[in-house]
């Protein structure tokens, strides 16, 4: 279905003369090929439950952290300055953001939601993630003519950022888009506005290093929860910390 979806794409583009530079229509594909799903639903398991609202506020915030660092360490690494002018981001904005975040959900609905979910029956969730981040990578067919390094280079970077959201996304299916939306989409633009024109910048190594001092953050955030919520009971309870009692 994926394939059927992502072959059908460039055709109804060109059709539509809906330029590349706002949206790919491929983007789109993930998500109609997930309605799979509502032919077939015993192919699912039950949906993932919600979580308070104040968990997802909290995980889309180390989201937006952990994009900072990958932005800010591939500007470092490449010597360059995000634009808001640069080739890879089209204008006007107004209507260029708001396509890409469509494209984005998109992507993250068919990935990181029904393959996630689907997946779970038949693997652990980490195991789910890792491969289903390859995959979005390895099938992005624009890479493949730039030869197999690059393209593995991508597909590792792609998996970097699918376990980084893997690493703080909870709750339901929308409350997981979120975080999950704001990586994917800061990453496309940060890499976006560093590219020179014509510039593969996200098969390259500083993108992957970049990848993963932004999977670094999203652990580091994930390690530090229980202890933040620790302190947030203690400060709402009001009441002093016995030096005897384990932390």
């Amino acid at each position: 279905m994926l394939a059927l979806f992502a072959a059908l794409a460039p055709i109804a583009q060109a059709a539509l003369r809906i330029p590349f530079e706002l949206i790919s229509f491929v983007m789109l594909a993930p998500a109609f090929a997930s309605l799979v799903v509502v032919v077939r639903p015993s192919w699912m398991p039950p949906w993932w439950s919600p979580v308070r609202a104040l968990r997802v506020a909290a995980a889309t915030v180390a989201a937006c952290v952990a994009v900072i660092v990958f932005i800010v360490t591939l500007a470092a690494l490449t010597d360059r300055v995000p634009s808001w002018d640069a080739p890879g981001i089209a204008s006007p904005l107004w209507a260029f953001l708001p396509l890409q975040a469509l494209g984005v959900l998109s992507e993250e609905l068919g990935w990181r939601g029904v393959v996630q979910r689907a997946g779970e029956r038949l693997a652990p969730p980490i195991v789910v993630a890792t491969i289903a981040g390859f995959l979005f990578g390895a099938t992005h067919l624009g890479y493949w003519s730039l030869g197999p390094i690059p393209l593995l280079t991508f597909a590792v970077t792609a998996t970097l950022m699918s376990l980084a959201i893997f690493t703080l996304f909870d709750g339901s299916v929308w409350q997981r888009m979120l975080p999950a939306v704001v990586i994917h989409l800061g990453v496309n633009l940060g890499i976006a506005s560093l590219a020179a024109p014509d510039e593969p910048l996200a098969t390259t190594l500083p993108a992957l290093v970049a990848a993963m001092a932004m999977l670094a953050v999203a652990v580091i955030v994930r390690a530090l929860a229980p202890w933040r919520r620790r302190m947030s009971a203690r400060a709402m309870d009001g009441s002093p910390r016995d030096p005897s009692s384990p932390a």
